[in-house]
């Protein structure tokens, strides 16, 4: 989080950073997970959740962090992963 939506808010964005960028499998599944279980049961993406309740988020529809999350799927069939996203609960 920051200044301007509340220092104990999560930016989803940076959750799917570290998803694109890291070689291990655990870690990538961690992400996707943590993503799935901070969406508020709304099935989108949010500009932030907060860190205790991820039912108080910011922005009910973010284009850009909806996105995203979709590139990051792609990529992950796209690298031979399929495995590893049906593998998360």
């Amino acid at each position: 989080g920051g200044p301007h939506i509340g220092y104990d808010m999560v930016w989803p964005m940076s959750i799917m950073m570290k998803a694109f960028t890291s070689q291990n499998d655990a870690e990538i599944k961690t992400c996707i997970k943590m993503l799935m279980d901070t969406d508020a049961d709304t099935g989108f993406m949010h500009e932030s959740f907060h860190k205790d309740n991820p039912k108080k988020f910011t922005r009910a529809w973010f284009a850009w962090q909806n996105t995203l999350f979709g590139e990051l799927i792609l990529k992950l069939v796209n690298e031979g992963k399929v495995d590893l996203l049906n593998s998360i609960q």
